[in-house]
């Protein structure tokens, strides 16, 4: 099966043999003009079509249905992971308003809605997931997913994850930590709808916008940092799989993560009206459990002193990262290539440290406030949130710490089956 892609889908690639905007990182290529042919023999062809009066303005919609398995592997291959890093302006960004452009919402504006009952919003289902959501429709029609609940650390982690991953160029939804007046709400709509108009007016909460729409073999089946040895933007997923790590994403099972296509990139075959994507995204979509450390179930979510007490490297002679690992997740072990999962290279720790380090600590005193982390357990300051955070930056500039003199990973870019490693070289 050919998927027909326009010019685009080979331009628009950051990494790996589209990494032309990796700003001079070695052994990374610019993009050449000509098609594609996957190893599995699925065709992207550089050509004309795919462009239609429906992925124009207009009052008709594209709409992706289930692709198939080889449509979605070609789409992973081909993913986008980060933005240019020349198209960053950090230090313009204001994080007492937010990262995202255009800015639905300031933090704590007030937003009114209409409750959507759970039958209606679900099409007959339960919200996926163990964490309190509902959805409601705002004055102009515009239905919101809300994350709520006084003791639920996704509200704040959601926030303050996706602020900071919009800022370095990592694909994320658009969180808005915002409060809320629902007067046909039951209190608490997630466990029961028994009560409605029981709902507190007020409420701190979060809004959900979605980055763009999945691209799905089957329902929620989402993309497992497992399968990250389809991408072909190695240096790229290596560093998405660090970002993951770093945060204590360890709920990153492959539901929570996705291969998503942005409306405007979304174009129809005009023979058979079918959809496609010029530039697929993958990135990690469910970040709910972050900024914690190991407990009974999942993280601490967005607890200062378990995040603290985590390490950022297992192994740092190898460049091998640490996670708590849990049932759920898909980062962990060895992928299909033979690669250790939690292993990054020269290039990728670089990229993380480059990235990260463009945010000032008045601009992360600021997220973690439009975040609310100073109301979690155990209380401490925004600016004590952004210190932290600094710190583990420090410790992936410096694995073998800042008097070790200089270093480089084992690996510049890790092969397939590097499991088996050679020993770590000296420190140089």
């Amino acid at each position: 099966m050919k998927i027909l892609l326009t010019l685009a889908v080979t331009l628009g690639m950051t990494g790996g043999a589209y990494a032309a905007d990796f700003n001079g990182l070695s052994g990374l290529t610019a993009p050449k003009v000509k098609a594609a042919i996957p190893a599995d023999g699925i065709t992207i062809t550089p050509a004309r079509v795919f462009r239609s009066e429906t992925s124009k303005a207009g009052p008709e919609k594209v709409k992706f249905g289930f692709v198939s398995e080889a449509e979605r592997n070609e789409y992973i291959a081909k993913a986008q992971l980060w933005a240019p890093e020349g198209s960053l302006n950090v230090a313009a960004l204001d994080f007492k308003k937010g990262p995202f452009d255009p800015l639905k919402y300031v933090p704590e504006e007030l937003v009114t809605c209409k409750y959507i009952p759970t039958a209606v919003a679900y099409e007959g289902e339960t919200p996926s997931g163990k964490t309190p959501k509902f959805k409601c429709e705002d004055p102009k029609g515009k239905k919101l997913k809300i994350k709520y609940g006084k003791d639920n650390g996704e509200v704040q982690c959601e926030v303050a994850a996706t602020w900071i991953m919009t800022a370095i160029g990592a694909g994320a939804d658009r969180m808005y930590p915002i409060t809320l007046t629902c007067p046909d709400c039951p209190s608490d709509p997630f466990v029961s709808e028994a009560d409605p108009g029981a709902w507190v007016n007020g409420q701190k909460v979060a809004t959900e916008d979605k980055l763009g729409e999945r691209i799905e073999i089957t329902a929620n089946s989402g993309v497992g940092f497992d399968e990250f040895y389809r991408i072909e933007d190695r240096v790229g997923a290596e560093a998405l799989a660090g970002l993951a790590q770093f945060l204590g994403n360890t709920d990153n099972k492959a539901a929570n993560n996705a291969i998503s296509c942005e409306k405007k990139d979304v174009v129809a075959d005009p023979a058979t009206g079918k959809a496609g994507c010029l530039k697929p995204i993958v990135h990690m979509q469910d970040v709910g459990i972050t900024f914690g450390g190991k407990a009974l179930y999942h993280n601490k979510r967005m607890n200062f002193e378990s995040w603290a007490k985590e390490k950022v490297w297992l192994d740092p002679a190898k460049c091998i990262m640490s996670l708590n690992e849990v049932g759920t997740g898909s980062l962990k072990g060895v992928d299909a290539s033979g690669r250790n999962l939690h292993q990054i290279g020269e290039q990728a720790r670089q990229l993380l440290v480059r990235r990260m380090s463009m945010l000032s600590r008045a601009q992360l005193a600021d997220i973690f406030t439009a975040a609310r982390a100073p109301e979690r357990a155990p209380m401490h300051s925004a600016e004590e949130w952004a210190d932290l955070f600094i710190r583990k930056v420090n410790e992936l500039r410096y694995p073998l710490g800042e008097n070790a003199g200089n270093f480089s990973c084992l690996y510049d870019v890790v092969p397939p089956n590097s499991a088996q490693a050679p020993a770590a070289p000296a420190a140089r």
